[in-house]
């Protein structure tokens, strides 16, 4: 994805580094620390506003406990708000029944875009942004994930979390190609697959999201962005 901005124009990136916090082992200590890495990361949006950012030039983008993190930082800066925050199939385990103080909610910022790949597996299982995208009814099957394409790839990772990653995938293609996935509002991937909703608002998924655009829409990827 970085490589991805770059390719698009000039960028100032910043990732945090807080792969240890989060080690997937430890799952339930993962979930207790987004909170504080979260204030810690609004903590220096906030040294940064007093340095001369802009906040309406921040796009916060988090995949799975990532974006459950980007919401905190929405919750904890204090020199504003968030303009946009982009979740990428934000983590489901532990947060599907929580309130939305403990979890990103249309609340942490102007505009919250979220890309939902494997629903009900790893990702969270409902709408939580202005504008909820559900590629391929958002799982909690993906096409490219089949038994025999996992264990193709030869990597564990990809084994395990195949229809996770799709989600940044497609994103991160949307950076450079950002009319690629025109998504359809509709109230669920059945009707949409009859057609049902052939005539409704259209919106592209990604980064060229059309900030207007509420509620949920679906697209058919097929295979693209597996890889």
């Amino acid at each position: 994805m970085r490589l991805s901005f770059l390719q698009r124009g000039d960028y100032n990136i910043i990732l945090t580094n807080s792969e240890r916090l989060l080690a997937g082992l430890y799952y339930v200590d993962a979930v207790i620390n987004c909170k504080y890495i979260g204030k810690y990361a609004a903590a220096f949006v906030d040294y940064l506003v007093h340095r001369g950012l802009n906040l309406a030039d921040l796009h916060v983008i988090g995949f799975s406990l990532g974006a459950q993190i980007a919401g905190f930082v929405g919750q904890y800066i204090t020199t504003g708000k968030l303009s946009r925050i982009t979740g990428l199939d934000p983590a489901g385990p532990l947060y599907n029944f929580v309130p939305p103080s403990m979890r990103l909610d249309p609340t942490d910022a102007e505009f919250v875009d979220i890309v939902h790949s494997s629903a009900a597996l790893f990702g969270y299982k409902y709408s939580c942004g202005h504008v909820d995208f559900w590629p391929n009814g958002g799982g909690p099957k993906q096409p490219g994930c089949s038994l025999i394409e996992r264990t193709q790839n030869g990597s564990l990772n990809e084994f395990v979390f195949c229809e996770h990653y799709r989600s940044y995938r497609l994103f991160t293609r949307s950076v450079t190609d950002p009319d690629r996935y025109l998504a359809t509002r509709c109230s669920s991937y059945k009707e949409y697959k009859s057609g049902a909703c052939a005539f409704n608002d259209r919106a592209f998924l990604g980064m060229d999201v059309d900030r207007r655009a509420r509620g949920n829409y679906y697209i058919y990827t097929g295979l693209d962005a597996t890889s």
